[in-house]
């Protein structure tokens, strides 16, 4: 009798290096994916710290996501498509006697790209709501502007790096005392082509399209007998 053969499906697969995207350097990461085609690769989100990309152990509580844009020589090129910090980090920041103000609100940099962004505002003592809404206000105010000003890679990179949660917390002092600001997350509005996925399957001529099954016939009988059922007093 033959042994069937039994084949290590690793060991056909290849190893691609994450590089980051242009306005990170395209830096080498530490992270490889595998894959045993290249075709397979493509739009496959990836997620890492970024101190993996940065190399400095401040960033461990950033996560970045990128999804893989190109291949070359076994490099994996890749987008920025999102970020976000970690909930322990953020536990740290919200503590008795503080306020914590919560800010999502979509927005557009100077070169079209569209994204989602979410912010935490911190207070070291209570407020008023007033001053919470005008600390709001102030808040997507300031990112609306800032935004629309640089482009996405550029905008990305000061929200990555902490210089523009540094900014505004000197420009939102003025308004009441701030804590700290924090942008605890971005989401890339991205459009994929589904046309393929909507399209209705048609049937050839000759072809007979197949109905939904029918649900199954409630029994007359069973209908029958309750009908007649005499009522009770």
């Amino acid at each position: 009798m033959a042994v069937k053969k039994t084949i290590d499906t690793w060991k056909t697969k290849q190893w691609y290096t994450v590089v980051a995207p242009k306005f990170l350097g395209e830096v080498h990461t530490t992270l490889v994916v595998p894959s045993s085609d290249e075709a397979n690769l493509t739009n496959r989100v990836v997620t890492l710290p970024l101190k993996e990309i940065t190399r400095d152990f401040a960033h461990v509580y950033t996560t970045v996501r990128l999804r893989i844009s190109d291949i070359k020589n076994k490099n994996a090129f890749t987008k920025f498509i999102g970020h976000s910090l970690a909930r322990e980090f953020i536990a740290t920041l919200v503590r008795r006697r503080r306020e914590a103000l919560d800010v999502h609100l979509p927005l557009e940099s100077k070169d079209g790209v569209e994204f989602q962004l979410s912010a935490l505002l911190v207070t070291p003592s209570p407020c008023s709501e007033k001053q919470k809404k005008a600390l709001r206000n102030s808040l997507s105010d300031e990112l609306k502007k800032r935004s629309a000003a640089a482009d996405f890679g550029d905008f990305i990179r000061a929200i990555l790096f902490q210089q523009l949660a540094a900014e505004l917390r000197r420009k939102l002092s003025k308004v009441y005392p701030v804590k700290s600001v924090e942008i605890t997350k971005t989401q890339l509005y991205e459009e994929f082509d589904v046309q393929q996925l909507m399209e209705v399957p048609t049937v050839k001529t000759g072809e007979r399209a197949q109905s939904p099954p029918e649900a199954p016939a409630i029994e007359e009988q069973a209908v029958e007998a309750t009908a007649e059922a005499p009522a009770t007093a």
